[in-house]
């Protein structure tokens, strides 16, 4: 995928500043900014590096963070797509298409909730949690794995490359913090899609949200069917319900945005024809900051 650069980065200096100072407060090694606006690459910067050991390697644009809950966003797509596939409602049960979890406790649990995360974090004496469920549905239903649907719809058909989940380590990875005893690691798991492995570059996070932005069409090509968001529009509209997460996203009047555990965030301001996307490899419970303190 490709957007031409137009540099307005003396504009969002202070947004950098801000950002740069946050990152060495918080003692993490990596941060990168990336902004979209107006069909153009406006702001693109990186500082650090991957971990803070000699050797390590500078933050560049191919560098990928671990984007940890960033990536319910995918997994809810991927879901939305085998929903529509299958011609399922929002409150159809789940349970046809869960084998390996008791009855009793997912009798109730819909579409609807897990695509708004409503119901109960764990399942089932293994502890499944709801994107293992919605690995599930989507399994049963397209024959194939969260990380398959979305390469094949997405990522595949407008050449986003630098996005994966790390099946085995690599050396673009960027480490973070999060292990027990505080050392630079990599999360490697299973390339199925529903797992805290999903890498992206900061540009590839906003590229993520500049297709949201412009409710699935990327330089005139429909990557999400219009039935998607017609979906997602009713879980948004749903009454009763208090949440404001929908599909990975949250949501407020003026834009929506998605979090990672390491202090990843992206934001979309539709009405600014804007995305923003900020980078950490390290999370801290005092750090309040966002990127829409310059967008206000």
């Amino acid at each position: 995928m490709y957007l031409p650069f137009l540099n307005r980065t003396e504009t969002f200096e202070p947004l950098i500043s801000h950002i740069e100072q946050t990152r060495s407060e918080i003692n993490a090694t990596a941060a990168a900014v990336v902004i979209i606006q107006n069909d153009h690459i406006v702001t693109e910067w990186y500082s650090g590096f991957h971990h803070a050991k000699s050797g390590a390697c500078p933050v560049t644009s191919d560098s990928q963070f671990n984007v940890y809950s960033i990536r319910k966003t995918h997994i809810a797509l991927a879901l939305a797509f085998a929903v529509i596939e299958a011609g399922l409602e929002l409150d159809s049960p789940i349970h046809p298409y869960i084998d390996d979890v008791p009855f009793e406790e997912i009798s109730t649990v819909t579409i609807r909730n897990v695509l708004t995360k409503t119901k109960p974090k764990f399942f089932g004496p293994e502890k499944v949690e709801g994107e293992g469920l919605a690995a599930r549905i989507v399994k049963k239903v397209t024959g194939k794995t969260i990380a398959q649907v979305i390469t094949e719809k997405i990522l595949d058909p407008l050449q986003i490359t630098n996005t994966e989940w790390a099946a085995i380590p690599k050396k673009r990875l960027v480490c973070d913090f999060t292990a027990g005893d505080g050392y630079a690691s990599v999360r490697i798991e299973s390339d199925e899609g529903h797992e805290r492995n999903l890498y992206m570059s900061a540009k590839d996070l906003a590229y993520w949200g500049y297709i949201f932005l412009n409710n699935g069409v990327v330089n005139g090509q429909r990557v999400i069917p219009e039935p998607v968001f017609e979906l997602l529009g009713r879980l948004r509209t749903s009454t009763g319900h208090a949440a404001s997460r929908f599909m990975g996203w949250y949501f407020s009047d003026d834009l929506f945005e998605a979090f990672g555990a390491t202090g990843c965030h992206i934001a979309v301001i539709p009405k600014q024809n804007l995305v923003a996307v900020r980078m950490y490899n390290r999370y801290a419970t005092e750090h309040t900051e966002t990127l829409l303190k310059c967008f206000s």
